[in-house]
């Protein structure tokens, strides 16, 4: 009898999940529904479809709707499971019962209802919580066609919800933000994006540091600020808000009962900006992601207030621009005043600024360019931009200037430049005046046929030099066409028409081609036909110019070649010099980066991962710094230590580590003289440069393969065509049996960023980089190679002289000496790299005393008397480090300095000097201080650095 009980509720009950478990346990007897197995099947067949649907669903049986549900409606009833299986729908959701209570009617009326993320403030943790609930009630008939029940399928999404209107507030804000230009903007686009969204934060307060906030911000800042157990700016913790203050409820019927306050960050290197204070959510009193969010919220103000920074920046470079020009530069309105006027009208007009402003154009102006003036700023208020538009303006001496002006329009101002073009003009009418001079002038030119053609193409005017080429006297050609001095073929191709043609339209022809004399010999002729035209602009002719190339066509082709030469060198040295500056720029950052590593390595608490992640930033930085130091070695900037090298003894001293570098499948052989003698390079770099040379044998062969090093002594002589000096070279040579290079790869291998080795392969510095240390040395560099030949990289080396003696470079690693606390200058025009030295010599102990110009610094000079010690940058506008080294001399002769600088060439102080290499670090510039104000400390002729 127990076995068949059991399986009556087994089929009532299907399945092994946890709610079909614990109905078939529970004790229905002592509740209204009494026995399963006398349970209609109205209600029987619905109960098993929940039990075995993995959808959230529940239904209620009977007048008052007894509670069942299914494993997926667990989470949602929370602490209220298993306890309410069984009771009246009523009982269960009596919190929220009222919000659906009239559906609850039209269900058991007969009506099926649907809601779509309905509110709901369920406690089904302990307290109320704020969800949202998208679900459908269907009535359920008993078999007389009476509604006996309710069935409802749920759809929780309550994180869908608060996901989405959290991103849309991100969103808004990020666009509100986006416009902002100062902190006032700010605070108006956190205000108006909040007041959207007073659900999650009923309050939000932002305070920049050096502000203070009024109103009710005022009031909560001082009531969280005497909360914290830390220092308002520094919090990013949720706290608790004391219930006997009526803080402000937002969209809830409750005051939030906790907050979030949180530092704004600030530009890299700099403490925080500000402080953000957001109540929470009253209704979600733990919500574990509210601080990411907070995050999130301050780093997009962070990041405004930073742009705000970068924008302020560049309208300062605005007006330094304003300032320099050597071009007038006005704004003016639509009524023709000016609004700005900039110095230069000073300069090339006499008139001082103040007494420009304010007044219309028209008090400065020819009087006949006043009406066509007029009409011309009407054009440009109308949206036209000008161009070359031209008028006179009265000097303060009473001449006139001619200005040529370029507009634009903005906010309803027109801003215009205009260069003074009067010289231009006057040398102008002075060629007018030659015209009469010019033409006979043209008569006589016998090198060039130059005639006139009318609009048909026949010949109006007859130099000499047409006589002299084409053979024709002026009374034989004047009046006939011009096409007769065309071929037989050209003139079946129209080649003559479509030459007017081409002129008439885009006003110039352009070619080369055969032409006939009139004795029937055929030359190789360079055409122009220009079209001339009247004042309106119609045509009126065509001017034309025959040159005789047929003689000159093979010195032509012999200077194309020369040409490409030049060429190539000149690109060359182009990249160089954009690599260079770029190298300088990246030193600058990276001096930065590292300089703030290495200070933030000694707060960082002892943490084994923050110390990993710190080293590996270094190590990136680092390898960046030897990646300038490759472009600045292309560009030939860097720093050499030229001295005399043994080149077989340098190979040797290498040869084991490369070759254990590379593989067995590469091995090395050398081929040199028994007497090769020693050449002029820095050992270090040569070292490099044939270790980049060696690797990429290796690369261009891998499927394994010799690699031979050889060398040979080479007289060179002076002469045209050749790269080098005259003198005694060693040719190095290191060659491979790869697969070669075309002649378009080999052409560009010595580019910078040039590589054929595939994506995080290469860097493309690596030749470069041996180009650059060959050209400083006074050597070069050149790569032979044929497909399927392999390659060869051929460095020539200058002789060194035969009494140099040789010597080796020996590196000291260094204690760096104490130095007493110093008053020291530090002056750089990068304010990332001036912030850094500024810490780094702070942390050292120093007083220091800033500058970004090397002006500013010279006033400092002049200002005060107990500055102990200089350390400046080398490139900087208007004044290097070494011009400021010498302005100060005039002051303080002999003031210890440093100069600190990326390049290894142009630094010369005319004194003695420390050169600190960027990037640097803080021993280096520590070595540096105690080198410049101890020089005895620390041994001499060296530069500290990189």
């Amino acid at each position: 009898m127990g076995h068949a009980f059991d399986d009556e509720l087994a089929n009532i009950f299907p399945g092994m999940s946890e709610m079909a478990r614990v109905m078939k346990e529970h004790d229905w007897e002592g509740t209204p529904m009494r026995e399963p197995r006398d349970w209609p099947d109205a209600l029987k067949i619905p109960l098993r479809m929940l039990l075995t649907s993995r959808f959230e669903m529940w239904l209620g049986w009977g007048p008052e709707l007894q509670f069942f549900y299914n494993d997926a409606y667990i989470p949602t009833l929370g602490i209220k499971h298993p306890e309410m299986l069984g009771r009246p729908f009523r009982e269960v959701w009596s919190e929220v019962y009222a919000d659906v209570a009239d559906q609850v009617k039209r269900v058991q009326a007969g009506e099926a209802t649907w809601n779509k993320a309905m509110l709901l403030l369920l406690e089904r943790s302990g307290y109320p919580e704020e969800t949202y609930h998208s679900f459908s009630y269907s009535p359920l008939f008993g078999s007389d066609g009476a509604v006996c029940g309710l069935l409802c399928i749920v759809s929780e999404e309550t994180a869908r919800i608060i996901n989405e209107r959290r991103l849309e507030t991100l969103r808004r804000l990020g666009a509100a933000l986006a416009g902002a230009k100062d902190k006032a903007a700010i605070h108006q686009a956190a205000r108006s994006v909040f007041a959207t969204n007073r659900r999650d934060f009923p309050f939000a307060v932002l305070k920049f540091a050096g502000e203070e906030p009024g109103g009710d911000d005022q009031g909560i800042l001082e009531q969280v600020r005497a909360i914290l157990p830390t220092d308002l700016g520094q919090a990013e913790e949720i706290i608790a808000l004391p219930s006997d203050t009526d803080w402000p409820m937002g969209d809830w019927d409750r005051p939030a009962t906790s907050a979030i306050a949180i530092a704004i960050p600030g530009p890299t290197g700099e403490p925080h900006a500000g402080t953000l204070v957001l109540g929470l959510n009253p209704y979600r009193p733990e919500d574990p992601e509210i601080l990411h969010v907070a995050q999130l919220i301050a780093g997009q103000i962070g990041g405004a207030l930073a742009g705000i920074a970068t924008l302020q920046a560049e309208r300062r470079r605005a007006d330094r621009i304003w300032s320099v020009s050597r071009d007038l530069i006005v704004v003016v309105d639509a009524d023709g005043l000016f609004r700005s006027v900039s110095p230069s009208w000073t300069r090339i007009l006499g008139d001082p600024v103040d007494e420009v402003v304010g007044r219309p154009f028209a008090d400065f102006m020819h009087p006949d360019d006043i009406p066509g003036s007029n009409d011309a700023l009407a054009r440009a208020v109308g949206g036209q931009e000008l161009n070359d538009y031209e008028n006179r303006f009265r000097s303060a001496d009473g001449s006139y200037r001619r200005i040529e002006w370029h507009t634009t329009l903005e906010n309803g101002l027109v801003y215009a430049y205009g260069r003074d073009v009067t010289e231009r003009r006057r040398v102008e009418e002075a060629l007018s005046d030659s015209e009469e001079q010019f033409r006979h002038l043209v008569q006589g030119v016998t090198d060039y046929a130059i005639y006139m053609l009318d609009l048909e193409g026949h010949v109006s005017s007859w130099n000499e030099g047409a006589r002299r080429i084409k053979g024709y006297e002026p009374d034989e050609i004047i009046g006939e066409h011009f096409s007769r001095f065309y071929t037989d073929e050209d003139r079946a191709r129209g080649e003559p028409d479509r030459a007017l043609e081409t002129a008439r339209r885009e006003g110039r022809f352009l070619a080369e081609g055969w032409r006939v004399r009139k004795d029937g010999e055929r030359f190789r002729a360079s055409v122009v036909i220009d079209a001339i035209r009247n004042d309106e602009g119609r045509p009126i002719g065509f001017a034309k110019i025959t040159r005789d190339i047929t003689e000159k066509e093979e010195a032509q082709r012999q200077l194309e070649t020369a040409r490409e030469t030049l060429f190539q060198s000149q690109k060359m040295d182009a990249i160089g010099q954009l690599t260079g500056g770029v190298a300088h720029d990246f030193n600058n950052l990276l001096m930065a980066v590292l300089s703030s590593l290495e200070l933030l390595g000694k707060r960082l608490p002892d943490d084994p991962l923050s110390r990993r992640l710190l080293s590996n930033a270094t190590e990136g930085a680092k390898r960046g710094a030897t990646l300038t130091q490759r472009m600045l070695a292309f560009a030939r900037r860097q720093e050499l230590n030229v001295d005399t090298v043994d080149l077989p003894q340098l190979l040797s001293g290498m040869n084991d580590l490369v070759q254990r570098s590379i593989g067995p499948e590469w091995p090395i052989s050398t081929n040199f003289p028994l007497k090769l003698p020693a050449v002029r390079a820095d050992a270090n770099q040569l070292e490099m440069a044939l270790l980049n040379l060696i690797v990429n044998a290796r690369d261009a062969t891998p499927g394994g393969g010799p690699i031979l090093i050889s060398a040979t002594c080479e007289d060179l002589p002076a002469g045209p065509g050749t790269k080098l000096s005259a003198g005694a070279y060693v040719r190095l040579v290191v060659k491979d049996q790869g697969s070669g290079m075309d002649a378009e790869t080999l052409r560009r291998a010595t580019e910078p960023f040039y590589t054929t080795k595939g994506v995080g392969k290469g860097t493309g510095l690596g030749l470069p980089m041996v180009h650059g240390l060959a050209q400083q040395i006074g050597g070069s560099f050149e790569l032979l190679s044929e497909i399927g030949a392999g390659t060869s990289a051929v460095l020539w080396l200058p002789v060194a002289p035969q009494e140099a003696g040789g010597s080796e470079s020996v590196v000291v690693e260094m204690d760096t000496p104490s130095v007493p606390r110093l008053r020291i200058l530090a002056v750089d025009d990068d304010a990332l790299v001036l912030i850094n030295t500024v810490a780094l010599l702070e942390d050292l102990g120093h007083e220091v005393v800033e500058a970004d110009t090397a002006e500013e610094a010279l006033e400092l000079f002049r200002q005060r008397e107990d500055i102990d010690l200089l350390v400046t940058d080398q490139a900087m506008p208007n004044m290097t480090g070494t011009d400021l080294i010498t302005a100060v001399d005039a002051l303080r002769p002999g003031i210890p300095a440093i100069i600190a600088s990326g390049y290894g060439e142009g630094v010369s102080a005319g004194r003695e000097v420390v050169r600190l290499g960027k990037p640097f670090n803080q021993g280096q510039l520590a070595r540096a201080i105690a080198e410049a104000v101890e020089p005895d400390a620390v041994p001499q002729d060296r530069t500290v650095g990189t």
